[in-house]
């Protein structure tokens, strides 16, 4: 299936490659939130794992090895991909930037506290990364790269979903954090994602493309999305009521 580009994508120089200017810039922003989430995730697991005794877990120690090498992958495959964006569209370069230094304040944070997030945020991803596999409507079903991209992110995701929550419960973390560091991601996670995705339509804007065709554009891509929200709030939920393994 293919889909052609408008004229305001052409004056803008930028390649809308999920339908539209808001689809596509909503998920370039998560990209660009990506590799310095997953380097977060990988230097927690990590830095838990050299603390920790995990002779009686080799199941354990296997499968965090397999989530290490994983989030490697996806971090870079993501820095190809925004270096791309930053290609196609200079003035992201800012914006980028911006989106590199989100994790900072986590480093902070105890311990503890960090698995329960790095916990918390891949069950948001494997929420996500359910929607993407099942259904068509957030990423077009195509050839192009970054809809591969995508995809392939979505089934390592649920390849290894169980991961940092198995090792969060290892570590002793109880519901009570897990609770609450759903609670921060989820509000941390939408936050950001809307805030560059906001910040990606401007610089396409003053690249050229219409700010009426980018309103309109986002209010159907809103009332198009409460399914796949209603699906997610759904998978959202699970967390909450399962059992701790």
């Amino acid at each position: 299936m293919t889909h052609s580009v408008d004229a305001d994508s052409l004056r803008a120089g930028a390649r809308y490659w999920n339908r539209t200017g808001v689809r596509s810039r909503f998920f370039d922003a998560l990209s660009l939130l990506l590799p310095a989430g997953e380097a977060f995730f990988i230097d927690t697991v990590e830095t838990w794992r050299a603390r920790s005794d995990l002779s009686s877990n080799q199941a354990l120690d296997t499968e965090i090895d397999r989530f290490i090498r994983e989030e490697t992958a996806h971090l870079q495959a993501h820095r190809r991909y925004n270096a791309s964006l930053a290609a196609d569209l200079p003035t992201v370069g800012a914006v980028a930037q911006r989106a590199g230094r989100v994790t900072d304040d986590l480093a902070k944070l105890s311990a503890p506290m960090q698995l329960a997030l790095v916990a918390a945020f891949e069950h948001l991803t494997t929420v996500l990364a359910e929607e993407i596999s099942s259904h068509a409507y957030l990423i077009v079903d195509d050839e192009s790269r970054p809809s591969r991209l995508w995809r392939w992110h979505a089934r390592e995701e649920l390849g290894h979903r169980d991961v940092a929550m198995d090792t969060a419960v290892h570590a002793g973390i109880g519901r009570g954090s897990l609770v609450l560091a759903l609670l921060l991601t989820t509000a941390y996670l939408t936050t950001d994602v809307l805030r560059y995705t906001y910040a990606l339509c401007r610089c396409d804007i003053r690249s050229g493309a219409s700010r009426t065709r980018a309103l309109v554009d986002a209010a159907r891509f809103a009332v198009g999305a409460v399914p796949s929200l209603l699906r997610m709030t759904r998978g959202w939920c699970r967390y909450l009521v399962a059992p701790i393994r």
